[in-house]
């Protein structure tokens, strides 16, 4: 017999998946294809490869670290803002992030679909909380970019002012979020959910962790500029990190889109350091450059991400659809 969480998630893996969706998904990941494509000839036919081919060998092993340490604190984001309301194995949650951030590359990104089936199934989380679950994710992680860029619009990345303002930013998002889940209003809506957000030490994890996933972001792609040996500020740095996060959640794909999108606005962000190049160059140099930062990624999630994914699923197959229901108790009863 399918009890009522089993029946939730066929519901929503059959809206999340339906064809008009999986039509929409594919046609971007074509398109994502066709604009990496895009950037892959402009860098190759008008880039200068001589610094790539002669980098330093710790530039490149540093590159694919940020690459895969990134992953790994957004593994850890997941698993801290989940705590007050479920306690899981660190190690656990990681796996199943990697797995996610493999499945993104696919032609469907099944990433989200495969936490949500993986976390219901095998961990007996209800749905609903799953869903609260990521709008909590989504909150901290607009909330300490908003902080960061701010803090960098203001003070150009310079000076002590920069990291005192981002974090006067955090604890003013932290005590307004913090607020806003003690509302009586948001506690009826929330039925206990919003302790994802109302908890201290959830809502610290998820803000300081994306500041951390975020800073890792920025290391990665300093070193691709230190490997083309441009001479991009911390201000600079710091903004694409930010668009180069905002661009991987395109819900039409993850291939191609975050690249296109960097080489489209590199030059504009960058402007000041760029300044003096002709713009065929400006645009081989930035297509470039996105193309060394996000390989760090690539290289890093893919090898590891084909591995958790196959243990991942092996226990998603065994889990059995009759758990007991005192397994999914949360830690705090709602």
């Amino acid at each position: 017999m399918v009890d009522d969480k089993d029946d939730d998630i066929s519901k929503l893996s059959r809206k999340m998946l339906s064809p008009s969706r999986i039509a929409l998904q594919v046609l971007g990941f074509l398109v994502g294809l066709g604009l990496l494509y895009f950037c892959l000839e402009k860098a190759i036919g008008n880039a200068d490869w001589t610094l790539v081919r002669d980098a330093e060998p710790w530039l490149l092993v540093s590159l694919v670290f940020f690459g895969l340490l990134s992953t790994v604190l957004d593994g850890f984001v997941f698993w801290g803002v989940l705590m007050p309301y479920r306690r899981l194995k660190a190690r656990e949650v990681q796996g199943v992030n990697m797995s996610a951030a493999f499945l993104n590359y696919a032609p469907i990104r099944l990433g989200t679909v495969f936490r949500i089936a993986y976390h219901a199934k095998v961990d007996r989380i209800g749905i609903v909380p799953i869903l609260s679950w990521f709008v909590a994710i989504t909150i901290t992680t607009m909330a300490c970019m908003a902080s960061i860029s701010a803090a960098t619009l203001a003070t150009g990345a310079k000076g002590l002012a920069f990291p005192v303002l981002i974090a006067v930013f955090l604890v003013l998002s932290g005590f307004i979020l913090w607020g806003l889940a003690k509302l009586p209003i948001v506690h009826r809506l929330a039925a206990g959910k919003e302790k994802m957000i109302g908890d201290p030490r959830a809502l610290a994890i998820g803000l300081l962790g994306r500041l951390l996933v975020l800073a890792s972001n920025c290391a990665r792609m300093g070193i691709a500029v230190a490997i083309l040996n441009l001479n991009l500020g911390m201000r600079d740095v710091i903004l694409l990190s930010v668009v180069g996060l905002l661009a991987s959640f395109n819900p039409l794909g993850r291939v191609g889109w975050r690249e296109w999108t960097l080489a489209l606005l590199t030059p504009y962000l960058a402007a000041e350091s760029l300044a003096g190049g002709n713009p065929e160059a400006v645009d081989a140099i930035s297509s470039q450059l996105v193309l060394i930062e996000s390989a760090g990624e690539v290289i890093a999630i893919l090898p590891l991400g084909l591995f958790t994914l196959i243990w991942a699923m092996r226990r998603l197959l065994k889990s059995s659809p009759a758990a007991d229901r005192d397994s999914a108790k949360p830690v705090i009863d709602s």
